[in-house]
């Protein structure tokens, strides 16, 4: 397994060791232990370029993903997620008014990120939602949420 973390932002604190530990052991929980990450915190200005160049979207958001599998793997082959982008800027926003705090809302939305690599996904209906809204809490039941 190998974790890459770039951290490109300023705004929140974040302890580089104690995320590659949380991410590893949410892998592990969705046995994916085994599989390869790539995570780049960020800020606003970024990921809204990352969001209008890939989505066609000219603003902000929270955490996107991009999947790498698709399909059958063959055998052998070592599993690559995929990426997740997450902003700090968006999620320190959000927080407060969510009654999250900063840590939390980081946690949240990286969960979010990486149940959408392997193949959740909420806008496909009220099942899906529910089903990803549930894997969600229990994965964030798991974890400790301070930076």
């Amino acid at each position: 397994m190998a974790i890459y973390l770039s951290n490109r932002q300023k705004a929140l604190p974040i302890k580089s060791a104690n995320l590659r530990r949380r991410l590893a052991r949410l892998l592990k929980e969705l046995n994916l232990a085994e599989a390869d990450l790539s995570v780049t915190v960020t800020d606003d200005e970024e990921i809204r370029s990352i969001n209008r160049q890939y989505r066609g979207k000219d603003r902000a958001t929270n955490v996107l993903s991009f999947a790498m599998e698709e399909g059958m793997m063959m055998a052998g082959t070592p599993r690559v997620l995929g990426d997740i982008v997450i902003s700090t800027e968006t999620i320190m926003r959000e927080a407060g008014p969510l009654g999250y705090t900063d840590g939390e809302m980081f946690y949240f939305y990286l969960i979010h990120g990486l149940l959408h690599l392997i193949g959740y996904d909420h806008e496909l209906g009220e099942a899906e939602a529910a089903r990803q809204e549930a894997e969600t809490e229990r994965l964030f039941s798991l974890i400790n949420h301070s930076l």
